[in-house]
Order: structure tokens, then C-alpha cells, then sequence
């Protein structure tokens, strides 16, 4: 079972499941979900992120400890906390940013970065290495909630077109909010590249600790 951490607070429970539930019908994965405690913005800066670092740790350390999972993954764009996490747990942990990015090598060597913010994350950059193409955003489109605006998906693809006409040859979400908003299904119908959501690679990263999980046990 995959561990999920979301980073922002909601009692919402349809909000809280969305990942997992992508998850499972995207690839069949058994997950449970929490979410560290008091950032009903979640992370969106320095200090907002620095802020939910112990919270992630303390929240990754539980659920190893007290839920029946072989691995954990922070589901979101910028891994906050991804080092942190594995210091104290003695299970695999993800990081959205890191699952999309390698699953975007995978697929093509210039990867164009899409988000909503006017930098792409530190380490989806580190990890994309020589593979990382280019990166842009829409100014109309800058917090989660503005993804859900009329013609929103209609804006994310013209920025998606730009990074294509300039050489991008895969393009990568850096928002988790895409997922919410099921642009990759819209994206797939006019684009003729390969479109990475970040949740579907945690589920396909996953897919490959469990597997190894399973062959291990047969061999013991």
C-alpha cells in the first residue's frame, strides 16, 4: 500500500482522496491518504514551504510507523521535504516532482516544463538534468483556484504549444492542480507529444517498488 501525503489541509473528504483515487484507477494502486495540519493554502512560497517541512517529516514518520504501507509519496510539485522524509523512515519515499520528472526522461530528451508559477521547481530541475528543455506558465493562471476559470485549459494550451514550437519533444506538469482538473485528458487531443501528470507518475513509480517488493518475497 502507497502512503500519500498532501500538503495541503482539508476536511474535504473527495478533495483529500483525489490522488488516490486517480491513482487507483489509473494504475490500480491501493493507497491512504493524510494531510499535514494547518495550511489550508498549502505550500505556495519560501516560508510557506519551510514551514510545512517538520510537519511533512512528522506526518511520513506516522504513517510508516502505524499504517501498513511499503512506501510514501509527497504529492506534490516541489518534493518539500523529500530528504528529510527518507532520514527517518525505513521505506521508499517519493516526491511527485522527482516521478515526473524521471518518467519524462523515459520518454524524451527536451522536456517542457508547464506550472503556474514563474520558476520551475528546484529539484523537478536537478532531476530533469540535461534532459530539462524550457519552462512557462500563463500570467493568467497563477493559483490553483484559477485553474478551474473559464477557458483555463484553453490558456494552459497555448503555453503547452510555445513550449512544443520551441523544441520540447515531451511536455511535464508542475502542478499537481492539473491532475484536479483532468488537463491531460484535454491536452492528449490536440498535442502530438507525450503529456506527463504528476500523478500518474507516482502511481507508475510506485508500480516498480511494488513489483520488486512482490519478487522479493517469491524469493524468499
Amino acid at each position: 500500500m502507497l502512503g500519500i501525503i498532501r500538503v495541503l489541509t482539508t476536511e474535504d473528504e473527495s478533495v483529500l482522496q483525489e490522488h488516490g483515487n486517480e491513482m487507483k484507477k489509473y494504475a490500480g494502486v491501493d493507497s491512504i491518504t493524510k494531510c499535514i495540519q494547518d495550511q489550508p493554502n498549502g505550500i505556495y512560497n519560501d516560508e510557506s514551504e519551510q514551514v510545512a517541512i517538520p510537519k511533512i517529516v512528522k506526518l511520513a514518520k506516522k504513517m510508516a510507523e502505524e499504517f501498513n504501507v511499503d512506501a510514501i509519496t509527497i504529492s506534490c510539485a516541489a518534493d518539500p521535504a523529500i530528504d528529510e522524509s527518507r532520514d527517518v523512515v525505513n521505506v521508499p519515499v517519493l516526491g511527485a516532482g522527482v516521478c515526473g520528472a524521471h518518467t519524462a526522461c523515459m520518454v524524451g530528451s527536451r522536456v517542457g516544463v508547464i506550472g503556474i508559477t514563474d520558476f520551475i521547481p528546484g529539484r523537478m530541475k536537478k532531476e530533469l538534468g540535461e534532459h530539462y528543455h524550457s519552462h512557462d506558465y500563463s500570467e493568467k493562471l497563477r493559483k490553483t483556484t484559477d485553474l478551474f476559470k473559464e477557458g483555463a485549459k484553453e490558456e494552459l494550451l497555448q503555453v503547452a504549444q510555445r513550449l512544443i514550437d520551441s523544441g520540447a519533444d515531451v511536455i511535464l506538469f508542475a502542478c499537481t492542480g492539473f491532475s484536479t482538473i483532468r488537463l491531460k485528458e484535454y491536452f492528449v487531443k490536440y498535442l502530438s507529444v507525450p503529456v506527463i501528470d504528476l500523478v500518474e507518475a507516482q502511481a507508475i513509480a510506485y508500480q516498480l517498488i511494488e513489483r520488486s517488493v512482490g519478487n522479493a518475497s517469491k524469493n524468499v
